[in-house]
């Protein structure tokens, strides 16, 4: 704050001496001129001159009048002075000085005579003893007029005089204090000047020393220091840099980039220190150098900053670092540490093989038992409760109560072969163990047969099948898998829609996929979680009561991921649920195995 302060103050002093300065100046020169102005003598102002030369010529024809009377002027002379009388009239009766002559309240007699000057003409002209009362009867008041008329002219020239010297004392003493202003004024900036150039002299200093101490620095920087101007003219050339490049400062001052070494003419460098001389700053790492007499390349680390005075750019430098031992030392180090991944990442490949081997039969057993804990119990004990009654009533029964009790434990049994051929299968799916093999198949037969298959048990006209129009659709994928797929996913639909409402399977080709979709009316909304629908073991509100362990949906895309495909829950109207099996088209996947046979082989 109080650094700014001084500026302000610098600045505020210097320029109010100047305004002080140049109005003072301009007051006295403006007071020297009304000064002179004043000074000057004006007709109007000369007015008792004019009078007395009237009064004088008046005079002087009075004279010669008398003087023709005595035979002592001649007629020449008589008309010579009556011209001048007549001119002095003239001059007393025009202009400036008739209004002068008003101002004073002499007209009267002035336009008197003039009303008489013919007839005063003719008298001067015949001028003898009797004419001569009537010449004075004409001349004596007007020049009674004049002597008052030059009395009062001269006390009005007095009293403008005196008021004229009053006015000039006056402006005298304003020029003079306007002056001492003025000395005053330049004796501040006389003063601020001389602090000023001390001041200069003072940071013309310390910038040598700066100037020396960067110069310093930069002699003795491990970098090379550039400076270029926009026409990218060397202007500074460090030792790091001669050394580097093998120009010395003399030969490298003033020369062009390209001129001192092909490094600054390769683009990505030309570029950057374009960048630079347009205001960006660009750094370059591991560039390549190759030395003047040398095969092997040096590495460098180039950074380019702009040069600014103010807003203005005025070039950029350049700071280049010889990065040869670094980048060698990191490579080894890099190699080194790709050495040790491999080995660590071939270790961790058999401990993973050998950890998943573990988990899986864990979680094949783990399941296995699961499984036998929650979902076996009941068809156990069916089967249990069917015995019994058998062993209770053996001796009551009839065949047919014996066949309905075979069938009820048959039927429990196979429930149970059911149960646990689904935890095997995915359970095996979880090892790896199922083997996919993909080929082309009629999907439009298949879908056919499992439907046919399925109507059997659900009754007929509940499911319907819609083919696309043509060509049946030729999907790439296994048989066994798809059917299975698709008949968990109509076991499903059945399981889980209202009886008697419709099933409906479509088929689409949309070229790279086959679509087959399942739509079936679906349960109350928020039975289920879309998100976990396809989870291992997750069954919904809606599945009390019904058969099943939770794993036909997650096998079901687990088999589709298996073959390159999937099978997804797609948006559909309120109250129904679409779930959609996605296979390769025929074309496609064929074309993609092929491609991929073809790779290995030429690897």
């Amino acid at each position: 704050m109080k650094k700014r302060a001084r500026a302000l103050l610098g600045v505020a002093l210097p320029v109010s001496a100047i305004i002080i300065f140049v109005v003072l100046l301009a007051f006295s020169l403006m007071r020297l001129s009304d000064l002179e102005r004043d000074m000057r003598i004006e007709a109007t102002q000369n007015m008792l001159w004019v009078i007395s030369r009237a009064h004088i010529s008046s005079l002087q024809l009075g004279e010669a009048v008398a003087g023709s009377v005595a035979g002592e002027v001649d007629p020449a002379q008589m008309e010579l002075r009556y011209n001048v009388f007549l001119s002095r009239l003239a001059l007393l009766d025009d202009g400036p000085q008739r209004r002068r002559m008003e101002a004073l309240g002499a007209t009267a007699p002035l336009d008197a005579l003039r009303g008489s000057l013919p007839e005063l003409g003719s008298l001067v002209m015949s001028a003898g003893t009797e004419t001569m009362p009537r010449i004075r009867a004409l001349l004596v008041p007007y020049n009674v007029a004049l002597t008052e008329a030059a009395n009062k002219a001269m006390v009005a020239e007095w009293d403008d005089l005196g008021a004229t010297l009053d006015a000039t004392r006056k402006q005298l003493w304003q020029i003079i204090i306007s002056m001492v202003g003025i000395s005053l004024a330049g004796t501040v900036l006389c003063f601020h000047f001389l602090l000023a150039i001390r001041d200069a002299r003072q940071r013309t200093r310390l910038l040598n020393k700066e100037k020396a101490f960067s110069e310093l620095l930069i002699g003795s920087s491990g970098e090379g220091i550039i400076a270029v101007d926009m026409d990218r003219r060397c202007t500074l050339w460090n030792e790091a840099a001669e050394r580097l490049f093998g120009h010395g400062t003399r030969s490298a001052t003033g020369s062009l980039l390209r001129e001192l070494s092909g490094f600054f003419e390769v683009d990505r460098v030309e570029q950057a220190v374009g960048d630079a001389l347009q205001g960006r700053a660009v750094a370059l790492l591991d560039q390549p150098f190759f030395p003047p007499h040398q095969c092997d390349p040096l590495y460098v680390d180039l950074r380019c900053f702009s040069l600014r005075d103010g807003g203005r750019i005025i070039g950029t430098i350049l700071l280049v670092s010889d990065v040869t031992e670094r980048r060698a030392a990191q490579r080894e180090i890099a190699n080194h540490r790709d050495h040790l991944e491999q080995l660590v990442q071939a270790r961790t490949q058999e401990l993973d093989a050998a950890l998943t081997r573990e988990r899986a039969t864990a979680d094949l057993y783990r399941n296995f038992g699961t499984m036998i804990s929650h979902q076996f119990r009941t068809p156990l004990a069916l089967v249990d409760s069917a015995l019994q009654r058998l062993m209770r009533r053996r001796d009551r029964l009839t065949p047919k109560e014996v066949l309905e009790r075979g069938e009820e434990a048959r039927s429990a049994i196979a429930r149970l072969v059911r149960l646990v051929k689904s935890t095997l299968d995915a359970a095996r799916l979880d090892a790896g163990q199922i083997e996919v093999r993909s080929q082309l198949c009629d999907l439009g037969d298949l879908v056919a047969e499992v439907c046919s298959r399925s109507t059997k048990d659900t009754g007929s006209g509940r499911i319907t099948l819609k083919l696309p129009d043509g060509d049946s659709p030729i999907a790439y994928c296994d048989p066994v898998h798809a059917e299975h797929i698709l008949t968990n996913l109509l076991s499903n639909a059945v399981k889980y829609s209202p009886a008697k409402t419709p099933i409906r399977i479509t088929l689409a080709d949309s070229g790279t996929q086959i679509e087959c979709v399942v739509t079936n009316t679906g349960p109350p909304e928020g039975s289920f979680e879309q998100e976990a629908l396809f989870e291992r073991y997750y069954r919904g509100s809606n599945t009390e009561g019904r058969p099943g362990i939770g794993v036909g949906l997650y096998m079901a895309r687990a088999l589709a991921r298996l073959q390159g495909g999937d099978v997804q829950l797609q948006d559909s109207e309120p109250g129904m649920v679409r779930l959609a099996m996605l296979l390769p088209s025929g074309a496609s996947g064929f074309a993609s195995v092929t491609d991929m046979a073809l790779r290995k082989e030429l690897a």
